[in-house]
């Protein structure tokens, strides 16, 4: 079987687009494309092998650069080698992922998370909908991509901003493939826990005139995928020391106050325990388009653009234990931590009169909540590519790029105090424990507890320029002069709105807290089966079978009530006038959440401008040692930074602990609008030199400074607070941020056996001043305690200050990482019929660091989030006779999530390894059926704290599959 070979990637199903798209990569990584081998238009008859060309065309890019770079490519006409972007990056040595619902979403290069790595979409910067400038890939569909590159050492026309690496998307354009061309196909994806298939659509159509002077390039993908996340969840692992604690067994009776005592200085205890299952429904639309032309043999001009919509809509149903003082019979491990224990309820309290208080009683809660996200983005550009001479040759791009987000996620509570005494139970794995439930259905015992919606508006805007100048100068050894200005400018604005801001002026969060106020109507509850969940996992027995759970619509009709409303037991009730509280329902109107509809919270809230103006020099050289060829580039990159950070300051006149809870309660007083410039130059060189020593054997090394911004949500003037009374936290922005700087020192040693055979070991080293890290500092506050509330059992109003542990991004850390891969790839044409058809890929990363942090940073036992010690992939491959077969696992050690986490500890994800399949059939040369399975071992992750018993996230999002069709006409 023949097919025309390109390196193109389409996107499947015939679409227009309003905006056009580039041609080529942009130049300011056009020196480096041209050097690993991108050039358009390759076209050849070869024998079709999607794998094995797939593997050839990473390996072509990877041997011809000058710099450490690695790529994936399309196995074939309209197939990736895997569903999602991120997931094929995971495949090139020394890259990790992060997955959200099962997909894949951000990647680590090197040890060094998202926050530290460049991603572009044909050389441009894409905006992005998450805060700061992590890129998702979640909003990409890989139907639309023909190759990815990650540039793990720098050059001077390659962007700034990555340490870990520049990550580089291309897309397909028709001159990548002259003629006409129109591939298709469909598919239904099945996920296993939902037990529901959902629809794929693509397809693409491609042209160019007979003299490949013009071309038009559309194309389209849709997807639809019903998800079911089972999950865990602890709120965190609070200081308790001094809190009370019954030293008897919750069975005891008549226990006097001399039973009471108090947990030891620095004892942890969970702050909840929730069982969560959380319905999406994720839907991705993404459109590309490509227009090119040729208006003489001298001149190129490409429009290209991109348009992605990505929406999930989540559902999240929570039966939850939620662990106020006081504990009974607490059992304390060598760490600290209280892994075992009892909470008093209504049958201890009867039982113990001498010492009952209803401030202590355990609870029992029904939440529903979501996990919304609706995200578009777009990119537009134009390249105009000019020979001015046969030597010299101009390019001027200018682009455009914005994405939005808009999250609204209510959060309700409906719960009841627990009639009988729970026991808590912690486990060295699986999940924890939590038996002794009772009524958890029983409608008539439920009361209004806790209500809020939350909702975040994200923009992000990018225009971006540049020219650059290339001269084949070819003098001696000397070979190409670059040099090229460009100019950015970035706007990041966030918006945050919640149900109780200060701009609400209702003046108290915690709506219901205390479960006194009994709903007027409960027909909004049902029952809700937890049949089956987490099945297999130790300690899933003890998940209750049933709850009981509302819709958004119902429960909201029942909050809006002006009898629930106007409860005289309602907290904050006192706070505003009848008549006042009755123009409030009447202002809102006919909304889903009527009285609760979120405010804009300013002083949570910011935007940030952000202007880079830079300019380059590349040089390129070449010349032999003898029978070994050597080439090399030096030059250095100047980048001048002026962010403008604006947003509110909104003073708090007083923090209070909320009545009959540990809530905190935040007064505000008025908003006043600030605004804070900050500046700086950065001189960055690089240096890169290869010599291939054999025909076979190519050596490398590498120098290079290069830097990371300070990713932009870190850049605002917001402030927050949260958490409880007895262990409130705060946080926000740092405008005063400034990029911090790397030395990266870089070799590798690569064997190119045969055309598809490759041996290679790299090195590398780096070395960090000012780095960017998330640091808490303990910073006293003033707390006013009710009497007779759980902070302050006495009958006297009592104010005291109280560390509220402030976490933001601050410079000011050194420390640098280092180390080694190594990587094989096989193929065994050697082995007779029909052997021959295998293959095979491994790779191994190991990653170490060192970090001399300020002592008062509270991070002094911290690595570099998203460091894996080691990881590794590994995969197989069989193609012959029309069938392509690939199994794929994936390793990630043990790392930290992040430093500062639930209860300002550090959050750390346990090792996680997953396997994938896909398996092909051609039926003749232009149908092919396929399956892919991800995640078929269905693996769970788990997230702890500090200690592996400190159990924070276990989360289990099941296998997916998915059978299509794939056409080529």
């Amino acid at each position: 079987m023949v097919y025309r070979r390109t390196l193109f990637k389409p996107s499947l199903l015939c679409s227009a687009i309003a905006a056009a798209s580039s041609a080529g990569l942009i130049s300011e990584i056009a020196s480096a494309q041209q050097a690993a081998g991108a050039s358009t238009g390759l076209l050849e008859e070869v024998v079709v092998t999607g794998i094995r060309s797939s593997l050839k065309d990473s390996l072509d890019v990877k041997r011809d650069a000058t710099q450490i770079v690695d790529a994936v490519s399309a196995e074939d006409v309209g197939k990736f080698p895997d569903m999602n972007v991120a997931e094929s990056l995971q495949r090139i040595t020394g890259v990790s992922i992060d997955r959200s619902g099962g997909e894949g979403q951000f990647i680590t290069v090197r040890g060094l998370g998202p926050e530290f790595n460049t991603v572009l979409l044909n050389g441009r910067t894409m905006a992005t909908d998450n805060d700061g400038r992590e890129f998702s890939f979640d909003v990409l569909s890989s139907d639309i991509i023909q190759r990815a590159e990650v540039y793990k050492t720098s050059t001077p026309n390659l962007r700034s901003g990555g340490i870990g690496a520049v990550v580089n998307v291309v897309t397909a354009r028709p001159f990548d493939r002259p003629g006409t061309h129109f591939t298709a196909s469909g598919a239904a994806i099945y996920d296993d826990l939902r037990e529901d298939a959902t629809p794929e659509f693509s397809g693409v159509g491609s042209w160019t005139n007979d003299d490949e002077t013009f071309g038009v390039l559309l194309g389209v993908s849709y997807q639809e995928r019903n998800a079911q996340i089972e999950g865990v969840n602890v709120g965190g692992y609070l200081v308790r020391d001094g809190s009370l604690a019954v030293n008897a067994p919750e069975s005891s009776t008549g226990l006097q106050p001399d039973a009471i005592g108090v947990l030891p200085e620095g004892t942890r205890v969970m702050q909840n325990l929730g069982f969560t299952l959380d319905e999406q429904d994720r839907e991705r639309l993404s459109v590309n388009g490509s227009f090119q032309f040729r208006p003489s043999d001298r001149t190129e001009i490409t429009v290209d653009g991109l348009y992605s919509r990505f929406d999930i809509q989540s559902l999240q149903t929570v039966v939850t234990g939620f662990f106020n003082p006081q504990f009974i019979d607490p059992v304390i491990d060598g760490n600290g931590t209280v892994t075992d224990f009892s909470r008093p309820s209504l049958d201890f309290n009867n039982r113990n009169p001498a010492i009952a208080t209803d401030s202590w009683l355990s609870q029992d809660d029904n939440v529903m909540t979501s996990n919304n996200r609706e995200a578009e983005t777009y990119l537009v550009g134009v390249n105009f590519k000019w020979d001015l001479t046969d030597a010299m040759t101009l390019t001027l791009d200018a682009s455009t790029s914005n994405a939005n987000r808009d999250d609204t996620n209510p959060f309700v509570v409906v719960g009841k105090l627990s009639e009988t005494s729970q026991t808590i139970s912690l486990r060295d794995n699986g999940i924890p424990s939590l038996t002794n439930w009772s009524e958890l259905t029983n409608v008539s015992l439920q009361r209004l507890h806790f209500v809020d919606v939350a909702r975040d508006v994200v923009e992000d805007d990018i225009n971006e320029a540049f020219a650059t100048l290339d001269w084949n100068i070819d003098r001696g050894a000397l070979k190409v002069v670059s040099a090229g200005v460009a100019y950015s400018e970035r706007e990041k604005v966030r918006d945050r709105f919640d149900t109780f801001s200060a701009t609400q002026g209702f003046g108290i969060f915690c709506a219901y807290c205390g479960y006194t106020v009994t709903p007027n109507d409960t027909s909004f509850l049902n029952p809700f089966s937890f049949q089956g969940f987490l099945s297999g996992t130790p300690g899933s027995s003890d998940v209750p079978d049933a709850s009981l759970a509302f819709s958004f619509a119902d429960v909201f009709r029942v909050l809006n009530d002006p009898a629930n409303i106007g409860a005289p037991n309602r907290a904050g009730r006192d706070s505003i006038s009848d008549e006042e509280l009755l123009q409030r329902i009447e202002a809102a109107g006919d909304s889903l959440f009527g009285f609760y509809t979120p405010d804009i919270n300013s002083a949570a809230s910011f935007a940030v401008e952000e202007e880079v103006t830079s300019f380059f020099v590349n040089t390129e050289w070449e010349g032999s040692f003898g029978d070994m060829p050597w080439a090399a580039t030096a030059g250095f990159r100047v980048a001048r930074t002026e962010v403008v950070s604006t947003g509110v300051d909104q003073p708090v006149l007083q923090f209070r602990e909320s009545v009959n809870d540990t809530q905190l309660d935040i007064i505000f007083g008025d908003a006043t609008d600030v605004s804070v410039s900050n500046s700086y130059t950065d001189v960055l060189p690089s240096f890169n030199f290869r010599v291939d020593a054999t025909d076979d054997i190519v050596l490398r090394a590498s120098y290079s400074q290069t830097i990371t911004r300070p990713t932009l949500d870190e850049l605002g003037v917001s402030n927050t607070f949260g958490g409880r009374s007895n262990a409130p936290v705060s946080g926000g922005g740092n405008p005063t941020l400034e990029a911090f700087e790397s030395d990266n020192f870089d070799a590798s040693f690569e064997w190119y056996f045969d055309e598809l055979g490759f041996f290679g070991v790299a090195a590398f080293h780096k070395e960090f001043d000012s780095f960017l890290e998330s640091q808490t500092l303990p910073i006293p506050r003033p707390i006013v305690f009710p009497a007779n509330n759980p902070g302050n059992p006495t009958n006297v109003e009592v104010t005291r200050d109280v560390d509220f542990q402030d976490t933001r991004t601050r410079n000011g850390e050194t420390g640098s990482i280092t180390g080694f891969e190594v990587a094989v790839q096989k193929t065994f044409d050697t082995l007779p019929a029909p052997f021959d058809g295998f293959g095979a890929q491994a790779n191994y990363t190991h990653v170490s660091s060192d970090i001399d942090r300020a002592e008062n940073s509270g991070a002094s036992d911290c690595d570099y989030n998203g460091l894996s010690p080691n990881s590794y992939n590994v995969s197989a491959f069989y193609e012959k006779y029309g069938i392509s077969l690939r199994l794929a696992y994936n390793f990630r050690e043990e790392f930290l999530f992040e430093c500062f986490s639930d209860a300002s500890e550090p959050r750390e994800r346990e090792d996680f390894g997953q396997l994938d399949f896909s398996a092909a059939y051609s039926i003749n040369d232009s149908i092919q059926v396929y399956l892919e399975g991800i995640n078929i071992t269905e693996e769970d992750t788990r997230d702890f704290s500090r200690f592996s018993n400190r159990l924070l996230d276990y989360t289990r999002t099941g296998t997916r599959f998915t059978l299509g069709v794939r056409g080529v006409f």
